[in-house]
């Protein structure tokens, strides 16, 4: 089932996904900007303003030449400021003279680095380094539920351990695939499965989904 359910959603990404703009990066800077950006903010806002800040500030080490309230200008108008506050953080940290300069490959290397979440470094580490990392935001949390578990609490402390837990037993073999997987686990709930609306005759998943076929038996 989990082959079944990875291939069916990856498939239909590769037709139905749309253009974005971090989707074609592999540079990890450029994808953890992209992710702190996306935290709690509207793709078509974060369209807007991903450009104009990799155009100010196009590397880490840039970031970390500046002054905090330089990151947090060019950051205004996405709110939520501290996660402008912890990319600062994190690019001192990681920049010379403290550090390499690069980013790690590995989601627990990351999670160490101010602001990086379990999301944030499962996504790091599969969109910009292609490794074999799951991952678990809101979309995610509520496509794996309805497919796998319709009666789980996601809000409980089990409920999300369990998400996570299926989120890494699905993943396809390779780090390579792991990307179109993740990104079509995003998408499907983006535009799909999202809160308000189950659009499951259009589902690439609809035969596999616990939830679905309850609802249209």
């Amino acid at each position: 089932m989990a082959r079944d359910f990875s291939r069916r959603i990856r498939t239909w990404f590769a037709r139905h996904a749309r253009d974005l703009p971090w989707r074609h990066s592999r540079d990890p800077y450029q994808v953890l900007v992209s992710e702190l950006m996306l935290q709690q903010t509207q793709v078509s806002r974060v369209l807007e303003y991903y450009p104009c800040f990799l155009a100010r500030f196009p590397t880490l080490e840039s970031v970390s030449r500046s002054r905090p309230a330089q990151v947090r200008e060019a950051w205004r108008g996405l709110g939520y400021y501290a996660r402008a506050r912890n990319l600062h953080r994190l690019a001192r940290t990681v920049s010379p003279p403290n550090g390499t300069g690069v980013l790690p490959n590995a989601p627990e290397a990351l999670r160490a680095l101010p602001g990086i979440g379990a999301y944030t470094a499962g996504a790091v580490a599969s969109f910009a380094f292609e490794r074999r990392a799951a991952l678990v935001d809101t979309n995610v949390a509520r496509v794996l539920r309805r497919v796998f578990a319709p009666r789980l609490d996601p809000k409980s402390s089990r409920g999300q351990r369990r998400l996570w837990e299926i989120a890494a037993a699905i993943l396809p073999a390779t780090g390579r695939a792991t990307w179109s997987h993740n990104q079509a686990l995003m998408e499907l709930g983006a535009l799909l499965c999202s809160a308000r609306t189950m659009r499951c005759p259009e589902c690439p998943v609809r035969p596999l989904c616990r939830t679905g076929l309850r609802r249209n038996p």
